[in-house]
């Protein structure tokens, strides 16, 4: 065909006839070797695979490859896509989802608030209010737009990136700070609640040996005793799961529960946020609670508290809507 054929590390050269006697040989050598190291390639692959050893070499989503090829889940990722499955979103009559949904929830009975709309109304009309309100009338609506509770999470939201970018050091000690407030007062409520428990466990080990004295000396009956006793020996088994739950607590020593790194992470992915979309929400923010509207001034005025991922609610001023009332 006109083609000049050159291997230099062989020695070939297709315009000397001379020295291309061994060439056909060794093209058949060279095919014997690759099909050679095909196979045994395949076979390393199988025997990988009959052992229970992975063969990709990319590790799925949510997971990270360690140096001997085991995969091991990663504890932010994993933990991140628990609290979105935790946080169910119910789609309206439409066939929406409303960005908070799985997200609000009412600061006095702590339900979850519903997203209300209707075909006829504009996004500005779209609102949240109380479940168990709308379903059990023992709350009040906690009544609050979208659009407005958009703005005040927007809000939030830039003055805590804002913080962590502009004072990282003074970010990370408030954080540190509220944290070991929260992990002190969860504490010393476990380490009452603790010995409240440990004290009625005493009590009811003596009940219950007065119980058989009683039995046995024939000022109780067997019917009343096996009442009275199955009774107690159930608040006694109650009280020492409720012992077992709350050693832990009390006993473990003060440490970071937070990563704070992580949200600094997420800081740093969305420098400066101008808008809020879902995608964004569900990685800064953990939860919002939403306060009842007060107007004892003449105005509308209504709280909410941000609380974010790794890190729980920041202590700044709380974000508030203010509306004139008629």
């Amino acid at each position: 065909m006109g083609v000049r054929f050159v291997a230099v590390n062989d020695g070939v050269d297709s315009d000397n006839q001379m020295d291309n006697d061994f060439t056909p040989f060794r093209n058949i050598i060279n095919e014997w070797y690759a099909k050679d190291t095909s196979k045994k390639i395949r076979a390393v692959f199988r025997n990988k695979g009959l052992s229970g050893q992975r063969l990709s070499s990319n590790a799925p989503f949510g997971c990270l490859r360690e140096a001997d090829g085991q995969l091991l889940i990663d504890p932010e990722t994993w933990e991140r896509v628990q609290k979105i499955r935790a946080q169910r979103r119910r789609p309206t009559k439409m066939g929406e989802m409303g960005m908070f949904s799985g997200l609000a929830f009412c600061a006095d009975c702590g339900a979850r608030l519903y997203h209300c709309r209707t075909g006829s109304w504009t996004y500005e009309q779209e609102c949240y209010t109380c479940s168990s309100y709308r379903t059990r009338k023992n709350c009040s609506a906690h009544y609050i737009r979208a659009v407005v509770l958009e703005q005040l999470v927007l809000q939030n939201l830039q003055r805590v990136t804002a913080y962590a970018q502009d004072d990282t050091d003074a970010f990370v000690r408030q954080v540190m700070e509220n944290t070991v407030r929260a992990q002190l007062t969860e504490q010393e409520k476990a380490k009452k609640l603790l010995e409240k428990h440990t004290r009625r466990i005493e009590e009811l080990d003596k009940i219950i040996q007065g119980l058989y004295e009683d039995n046995i000396t024939g000022k109780l009956s067997d019917e009343r005793f096996a009442k009275l006793s199955e009774s107690y020996k159930k608040e006694q088994a109650d009280l020492k799961a409720s012992v077992s739950e709350l050693l832990p607590i009390v006993k473990a020593e003060e440490k970071q529960a937070v990563n704070i790194q992580s949200f600094l992470k997420v800081v740093r992915k969305y420098t400066h946020p101008t808008e809020l979309t879902p995608a964004m929400l569900r990685e800064f923010v953990n939860k919002i609670v939403v306060h009842a509207p007060d107007k004892s001034s003449g105005h509308r005025v209504q709280r909410i508290d941000v609380y974010y991922n790794f890190i729980g609610e920041i202590d700044l001023s709380p974000e508030y809507s203010k509306k004139t009332t008629a």
